[in-house]
Formats: C-alpha cells, sequence, structure tokens
C-alpha cells in the first residue's frame, strides 16, 4: 500500500523509525513529511493517513499546517521533502498496480458497493424481518392503521 512505501521512503532517507513516540526535532521533521507526502499523493483522508500513524486526524492536520510553514523558510526541510516526492513520484510511475489498492475515497466507495452487493440479500431478509416485528407491534397498539395499509410495503 501507499502509506508503507512512504513509510519506508522516509525511514529510509532519515535513517530513523518515525512510529516512535519521540518529540525530538529530526523524528518529527519525519513524520510531518510522511503525513504531507500522503495528503499530497494519495485521496487517503486525514483520518486514514492518522490511522496509519496511530494518530488523530487533527495532527495530520496540523502537521501539514506545520510542513507548508517550513518549507516557507527552511530550505534543508524544503529539499528533503522534494527529493522524497521525487522519490515518491519515480516509484508510482514505475509501479501503477501497486497503487491501485491504496486506499482513496474512490476505493473506499468501490470496496463498500461491493461489500454492499454481496450483503444485500442478507441485508434485506434482516430489515425484512424487523418490518414485520414492528408491524405486528404496531398492530397491537394501532390495529386501524395497520388495517388501512399505511405500512404495507410497495
Amino acid at each position: 500500500m501507499t502509506n508503507k512505501l512512504v513509510q519506508q521512503l522516509v525511514e529510509d532517507y532519515y535513517k530513523l523509525n518515525i512510529k516512535s513516540k519521540t518529540r525530538r526535532r529530526e523524528f518529527v521533521e519525519a513524520r510531518n513529511i510522511y503525513f504531507k507526502l500522503l495528503r499530497d499523493n494519495t485521496l487517503m483522508t486525514t483520518a486514514a493517513i492518522g490511522k496509519t500513524m496511530k494518530k488523530d486526524h487533527t495532527t495530520v492536520l496540523h502537521s501539514c499546517k506545520r510542513m507548508n510553514e517550513w518549507l516557507c523558510y527552511d530550505k534543508k526541510i524544503q529539499n528533503d521533502y522534494n527529493i522524497l516526492n521525487k522519490r515518491l513520484k519515480k516509484a508510482i510511475a514505475l509501479n501503477p498496480d501497486l497503487f491501485k489498492d491504496s486506499v482513496t475515497m474512490e476505493g473506499f466507495y468501490e470496496q463498500e458497493y461491493e461489500r454492499y452487493k454481496q450483503d444485500s440479500s442478507m441485508k434485506y431478509r434482516v430489515l425484512v424481518n424487523k418490518y414485520n416485528f414492528l408491524k405486528s407491534r404496531l398492530e397491537k397498539y394501532e390495529p386501524n392503521r395497520v388495517e388501512r395499509g399505511e405500512f404495507d410495503l410497495v
């Protein structure tokens, strides 16, 4: 997946583990670059990006905002980001099939649609059972409305 590749690129470049909990500057910079690369090169949501590092979506937003500020005045970070971004784009160009399975909004909806298609018959049966149960309970309290057919399925 894309996030694993980006994580590996950043960790290899900085020679450190970006998942560590430390707040040392080099770790923070590496994590922020990781978040910014994913935000710029994928359609992953901030929540999905944060989940890859066991962080909150607001952490990702803050990191991207901080990275934008750093990129304006810190030439070292700007250079590091540009190098890693070029490497990532080159990897994407070399292996486009690898990135088809990445977590994007479109991919998420496609997966949900396929899952719904498979489960639709089961869900329909469950809904009909719930409907019949509720209709039987309603007959107890509103028999006239049930007899008029107000709650019949089409």
